[in-house]
């Protein structure tokens, strides 16, 4: 009645054990498959932003010298740096580990892909993607702007309304 569950805790008087999490384990659980979707989206992020511009990189162009720029300084360097991590820490795992971790992937990506054909789970994705940026550096002081029409915040905020049938 008044003694705590054996299961948690140990004898009467002992600290609580503590409860191994699927996080705990590495290559397995819920952090593993939040890598895998994060890393998911970002492939998705990248290809959705790409969009077939292949003449825009300078290796498509004959004739223009190809130039090396490290990539915390491209456009997109932030999500290729995560996406080239996630690709290294691949390759050191053991062989095993790397199939499971290429099926957690694959199904990731499949759901990104889903939820990515709606607009508004598209946005809150690229959202995530945005987050996971590090702030830029300030440069100078930051100026407040506010529209005198707002009356609250968001007010300005474009509402996306269900159909009608739905009220």
């Amino acid at each position: 009645q008044g003694r705590p569950c054996s299961a948690t805790h140990g004898p009467i008087g002992a600290p609580p054990r503590r409860r191994r999490s699927t996080g705990d384990v590495p290559g397995s659980g819920a952090r593993a498959m939040d890598d895998a979707f994060m890393t998911a989206n970002l492939q998705a992020y990248m290809a959705q932003r790409q969009g077939g511009n292949a003449k825009n990189r300078a290796t498509s162009l004959p004739g223009f010298p190809r130039q090396v720029v490290s990539l915390s300084t491209t456009k997109r360097g932030f999500e290729k740096q995560k996406l080239l991590e996630a690709r290294r820490k691949r390759g050191t795992m053991l062989f095993l580990e790397r199939m499971e971790t290429d099926a957690q992937n694959k199904a990731a990506l499949q759901q990104v892909i889903t939820m990515r054909e709606d607009p508004d789970r598209r946005q809150l994705l690229d959202q995530a993607v945005m987050r996971m940026r590090p702030e830029p550096v300030p440069q100078g002081p930051r100026v407040a702007v506010h529209s005198s029409k707002s009356l609250w915040q968001g007010h300005d905020r474009k509402l996306s309304w269900a159909p009608l049938e739905c009220y």
